[in-house]
């Protein structure tokens, strides 16, 4: 049967079509992406999805854009280029658009959804002029929509690829959140007219994924199990969201957090007076606590004189008991900081 014809046969280098056909179900319904199976490449894992777009793009590219603060993996790919990086500053709002550059032929990174490692969301009013932007200089973006499966609060999110029909903007996304990063699935949607060359260019980067896992999670899709499996999930992290952000507020009267909305981080700002982010980071991780500086860990900073005053909290894996004696134990460290003289808590 066609099963066996998998095993003994080399997959199409773009994925499995019964797979790319579940994710292009899923995207119209939860991202409103309205693209078809043929607009798809599976990948392994969200930074091959990466890769393949910007190694894709490179040869329309005359520079390169990207958030800053941004996810390091994505600058590791800019900076080892060759090509001119503009880095532009993040708001309350994610990018700024205003600071785009002018010049013709860029090639964007970004996460609107929730930006990373900021915690931000775009607007629709300012993802609108991104795409405007795009038009007017002849440039593309890259949607990374690594954890927009989570969100808590508002109404959905549309997509910036699902305002743009398909003309310039190629999303990215990952199973690694929702299913479990061991999984190594990811998925690239390019436009119509880029379909034939990012499938050839996938077949001579790796040929293809192995069909199992594939196939496997085209069924789990298409029989109903990731939809459940995403709004159990939905619940368990937004009661933990919600534990983590009270236990800041009533420890640390008043504290600033940001980006809380949606995904599997959160970031808090510091008042004045409180030891730089880098050296709380270790003085935690001493005690077995892991929060990191914003520009640490899986975040990258392009001004090295950036204020330090902003810790990144991951929930996912911890449980209300055990955020709440983190939280505890990371006031006592900041506490003996004090005492030394070291900020004011």
């Amino acid at each position: 049967g066609k099963e066996t014809a998998y095993l003994t046969d080399y997959c199409d280098p773009a994925g499995l079509p019964a797979l790319r056909t579940a994710i292009s179900t899923h995207l119209r319904r939860a991202r409103a992406v309205a693209v078809t199976e043929d607009q798809v490449i599976v990948t392994t894992g969200g930074q091959e999805a990466l890769n393949l777009v910007f190694t894709l793009l490179k040869g329309h590219t005359r520079q390169l854009c990207i958030e800053n603060p941004c996810y390091l993996g994505a600058s590791l790919i800019f900076r080892n280029a060759g090509l001119a990086i503009h880095p532009v500053p993040v708001d309350g709002e994610g990018l700024r658009t205003d600071l785009l550059p002018t010049a013709k032929g860029s090639l964007l990174y970004v996460t609107p959804s929730h930006q990373f490692p900021t915690g931000s969301t775009m607007p629709l009013t300012r993802r609108l002029a991104l795409l405007r932007w795009a038009e007017e200089t002849d440039s593309y973006i890259v949607e990374d929509d690594y954890d927009s499966d989570f969100r808590y609060d508002g109404p959905p999110l549309t997509a910036l690829a699902g305002l743009d029909g398909g003309r310039r903007v190629f999303y990215a996304g990952t199973f690694s959140k929702s299913v479990g990063a061991g999984l190594r699935i990811g998925f690239a949607t390019v436009p119509h007219m880029f379909w034939d060359e990012a499938r050839m260019l996938k077949a001579r980067m790796s040929n293809g994924q192995a069909w199992l896992e594939q196939a496997a999670l085209a069924a789990f899709i298409d029989e109903g199990h990731f939809d459940r499996h995403l709004r159990r999930l939905r619940q368990v992290y937004k009661a933990r969201r919600d534990c983590l952000v009270g236990a800041l507020r009533k420890t640390f009267d008043g504290a600033v957090v940001l980006g809380g909305e949606s995904g599997l981080h959160l970031v808090w700002r510091f008042p004045s007076g409180f030891p730089p982010a880098r050296q709380i980071q270790l003085l935690a991780r001493e005690q077995g606590i892991g929060v990191y500086a914003l520009s640490s860990g899986a975040a990258y900073d392009f001004d090295p004189g950036a204020r330090d005053d902003m810790l990144v909290f991951g929930y996912s894996s911890l449980n209300e008991t055990q955020i709440e004696t983190a939280v505890g134990e990371l006031q006592r460290i900041l506490l003996g900081q004090a005492d030394r003289g070291e900020g004011t808590v």
